[in-house]
């Protein structure tokens, strides 16, 4: 199938790995609970109910190297610092953040602008997705009064 570009903009109170939970939980009750392709990997003798469950299915040759093309396929939070990796979700240092938005500090704008250029393909942009394939990166936003009441999460899945 090839790689899949996904993004979400969540409620965020701090705790990103408490965000990336939510919104995992969230997408696999769409893609498994709800009834879709991925049926026919549910065990019949115990069907998934969690995100959780699908840890056996990472070793499928199948699901391994497919993947759900979505935020279930990253699950590791790891710090600015951190080495991107398969299944990793890395905080962007402020550094980062300056040289794909702006600002060391994006609002939600800020963000869904970079995205417009990039899918433009206007020169500068095309940072905002050298990640590795198979792990993202994330960034609260930050809103009028400086909280951030939101975290954006972007990566690939697949090969």
């Amino acid at each position: 199938m090839g790689a899949s570009a996904w993004d979400y903009i969540e409620p965020y109170a701090g705790d990103i790995a408490a965000a990336l939970a939510a919104v995992r939980q969230r997408e696999f009750e769409r893609l498994f609970v709800q009834g879709t392709t991925w049926d026919e990997l549910q065990p019949p003798e115990r069907p998934f109910t969690s995100v959780d469950d699908l840890d056996e299915l990472w070793q499928d040759e199948i699901f391994g190297s497919e993947g759900t093309h979505t935020i279930v396929d990253v699950w590791e939070v790891i710090d600015t610092e951190g080495y991107d990796d398969d299944h990793t979700v890395r905080l962007l240092s402020d550094r980062e953040s300056v040289e794909m938005f702006g600002t060391a500090e994006p609002t939600r704008a800020d963000f869904e602008r970079a995205q417009e250029d990039y899918r433009a393909r206007r020169r500068g942009s095309e940072a905002l997705w050298e990640m590795p394939r198979w792990s993202a990166w994330c960034k609260p936003l930050k809103e009028g009064d400086g909280a951030s009441a939101t975290i954006a999460f972007w990566g690939f899945s697949g090969d």
